[in-house]
């Protein structure tokens, strides 16, 4: 294929005719290039390096040289019809059969003027720059088709991804239940309640990463700027991976490497987010060995270290590392299952939150370092600790009981799914809280109205009346009791629209128990 560049050259094909040289010098003082071609030769090699993006030619050109001529128009590309200017006397219906199958033929009987050469060049090569257009024009084409295939290849890639790692854990579900309902044994069954609920929880980390990475692509992201302990939060964390390694049958070492604030205001749900991604990573690609997350705070960046005795990846392999729906291979989800949105989320997260995220290092069968930093927000007052901190919280962490927590709180429920009713009023009333029932907007509206409920804990999506429109009703009656938000949207966007509805706090779906009773213990009567 010839005519890749974008030429406004004009190529003149008349060697000895004094017309060809003169119209080389009435173009060139006209400021348009134009140049000799001693020879068919010379002219088909400039129109082989896409130098020209006119010709003007002599008609009295040989048969052997017109062939010549078609043959090297012959290979232009689909969108190029190079023009041609052509010299004629009195023999137009010669020049006009000689030249019919060469190209775009203009031509320009002798004598001619000044004029009408500038006149006609200046029309060909208007032409042959729409040419250039449609050119560009089906490159970009070409290029969206090969980006929307690309696209495709992904989307198909993923979805199939996808459907194993919903499929998966649903199977699971679906055959502990079924097991649960003919073993006797209740040591069997609690085994079975504990895969249940690790099943339950992978899917529900896989549809907050989906939503989550939707909403970084889209722009619509909100991070939260809160202050919160950072050390409440890497003890709590370090005591859910640290179980997470012992049944995987590794070590997990959390370490402070230098004096880290207290308290700092962020997001903390989206840095337990990154810590939760990165780590559960190492420790499912680590068979033998430990994972240990350092931590430091030095410049005002908190700094995040995170290094595995894992498989390692290869230099390929690193190269897709950060690509959504993307893992380093195919071996890779059938061995240890994922997606692949974990790390190119958190990347996003990191980013969100003021730092950065990389791979620092990894060789394949000796481990990994993925480091990560977020710039949080700093108070004078928050004291600066080190690891003693994190190590006497987490020792101090102990189970409380849950029995009674509730103890005389009076609570009306509008929920319209039979399963929540029952599910949430069993949670509650083993916590000692008294539970009434009502099943649409309407009906939880009067009920409220009518009696001294300490809290009303109010579906949002619900027929005839959504929680929306019933809080909104009820607080338009001076309502001034909590009403307490339950909804399967997790989205910061649903919580803000139910502040504004009026709801005095927030839970999602699917039901967390202990969530469910700390924010309930909030509301308890002071009596």
């Amino acid at each position: 294929m010839i005519n890749k560049a974008t030429s406004d050259a004009v190529i003149v094909l008349s060697p000895t005719a004094n017309d060809g040289r003169l119209a080389c010098d009435v173009l060139t003082s006209e400021n348009i290039e134009a140049f000799p071609a001693k020879d068919i030769d010379q002219l088909c090699e400039k129109i082989k390096e896409g130098c020209a993006a006119l010709i003007i030619a002599e008609e009295a050109l040989s048969i052997g040289n017109i062939e010549k001529l078609q043959a090297t128009l012959a290979l232009q590309d689909a969108w190029s019809d190079l023009p041609i200017i052509v010299f004629t006397g009195d023999r137009l219906s010669y020049a006009t059969e000689i030249f019919s199958q060469t190209g775009n033929i203009y031509l320009l009987e002798r004598p001619f003027s000044r004029f009408t050469l500038v006149r006609s060049v200046q029309v060909a090569l208007r032409a042959r720059k729409k040419q250039y257009q449609v050119r560009d024009l089906l490159g970009e084409l070409q290029t969206s088709r090969d980006d929307a295939d690309k696209a495709n290849a992904a989307k198909s890639q993923f979805l199939a991804n996808m459907s194993h790692e919903i499929r998966t854990p649903i199977g699971a579900i679906i055959g502990f239940v079924d097991l649960m309902r003919t073993e006797p044994s209740a040591k069997a069954k609690e085994e079975f309640m504990s895969v249940i609920e690790r099943n339950s929880q992978q899917l529900l980390r896989l549809i907050d990463d989906i939503l989550d990475l939707s909403k970084i692509e889209a722009g619509k992201l909100i991070i939260e700027n809160i202050n919160f302990k950072l050390t409440d939060l890497l003890a709590d964390f370090n005591s859910v991976m640290g179980l997470k390694a012992v049944e995987k049958g590794i070590h997990f070492r959390l370490v402070i490497d230098s004096l880290i604030p207290q308290t700092i205001s962020s997001d903390p749900v989206r840095l337990k987010q990154i810590l939760i991604n990165v780590v559960g990573n190492a420790i499912k690609f680590t068979s033998r060995g430990s994972v240990e997350l350092r931590v430091s705070f030095q410049n005002g960046y908190l700094k995040f270290c995170v290094t595995d005795t894992g498989v390692g990846l290869s230099a390929n392999q690193s190269s897709k590392l950060f690509q959504p729906f993307v893992q380093a291979d195919s071996s890779t989800t059938r061995k240890f299952g994922g997606t692949g949105l974990g790390l190119a989320l958190s990347r996003s997260l990191s980013e969100s939150l003021g730092g950065r995220f990389e791979l620092l290092s990894s060789q394949e069968g000796v481990g990994s370092t993925f480091f990560f930093e977020i710039k949080p927000g700093l108070y004078p007052e928050s004291e600066m600790v080190g690891q003693s901190a994190i190590v006497l919280e987490s020792g101090q962490q102990r189970k409380e009981s849950r029995d009674k927590i509730l103890e005389g709180l009076n609570v009306l429920l509008v929920e319209d799914s039979p399963d929540n009713q029952v599910l949430i009023s069993m949670y509650l009333n083993k916590a000692g809280a008294r539970v009434s029932l009502a099943d649409d907007g309407t009906k939880g509206v009067e009920m409220a109205l009518k009696n001294p409920y300490d809290v009303v804990v109010m579906d949002v999506q619900m027929p005839k009346m959504d929680g929306h429109t019933a809080t909104r009703a009820l607080r338009s009656h001076k309502y001034d009791r909590p009403i307490i938000a339950l909804t399967a949207h997790a989205m910061k966007e649903e919580r803000l629209r139910c502040f504004e509805s009026g709801f005095t706090d927030f839970l999602t779906k699917p039901i967390e128990h202990d969530r469910l009773l700390n924010v309930l213990f909030r509301y308890r009567p002071s009596y």
